[in-house]
């Protein structure tokens, strides 16, 4: 553990970023939960073990993990139409809206390029679901299935059909089923 922490305070040092927080769980048991550095660069507001951070895309795995869950259920599959799910979410290509599935929507592969989109949901006041509606406008910069495009807004459709199968929040069934259990 010390040499953690050692590395931990190095890497602060070094990069001189901003803050993170580290906890290591051995046997059930937490036997670090530390901050290092500062929650804004230039502030002088350090980071401890219940500083919350944005965790950013690594709600795709929570997304992608839900979606399993329901997979192991028996509620959808990953090969199902996304239309079976979300009758109203379209793509520029309507052919490609018919064959877009739940697989295609986690494994970036749309045919949108990377971030294409993000403007509709970065900073804006827009809902899911008008985020959504709105994808049906967006250009695909390669044919559907052919080329990697990290995609936020096909996350956002996944992230619907866990509400849609769970009946409750995406946020709720990931606290229930995935953040509770884990304690």
């Amino acid at each position: 553990i010390r040499d953690i922490d050692d590395y931990a305070n190095v890497v602060a040092a070094t990069w001189k970023g901003p803050g993170m927080a580290i906890a290591v769980i051995k046997d059930d048991k937490v036997v670090l939960a530390k901050g290092y550095g500062s929650r804004e660069l230039g502030k002088n507001a350090p980071v401890n073990e219940n500083t919350l951070f944005a965790i950013a895309s690594n709600s795709k795995a929570f997304t992608t993990a839900s979606l399993a869950i329901l997979v192991d259920e028996k509620k959808l599959a990953w090969d199902d139409k996304v239309s079976k799910y979300l009758p109203d979410f379209k793509m520029y290509d309507p052919w490609v809206t018919s064959e877009l599935t739940v697989r295609d929507l986690v494994t970036h592969r749309s045919g949108l390029d990377t971030f294409s989109g993000d403007l509709l949901w970065y900073e804006t006041d827009f809902t899911a679901d008008e985020i959504l509606q709105r994808v049906r406008y967006l250009k695909p910069v390669s044919s559907f299935r052919t080329r990697y495009g990290y995609q936020n807004l096909m996350y956002i459709a996944a992230g619907k059909i866990v509400e849609k199968l769970s009946g409750k929040p995406w946020c709720e069934f990931v606290r229930e089923r995935i953040l509770n259990p884990l304690n």
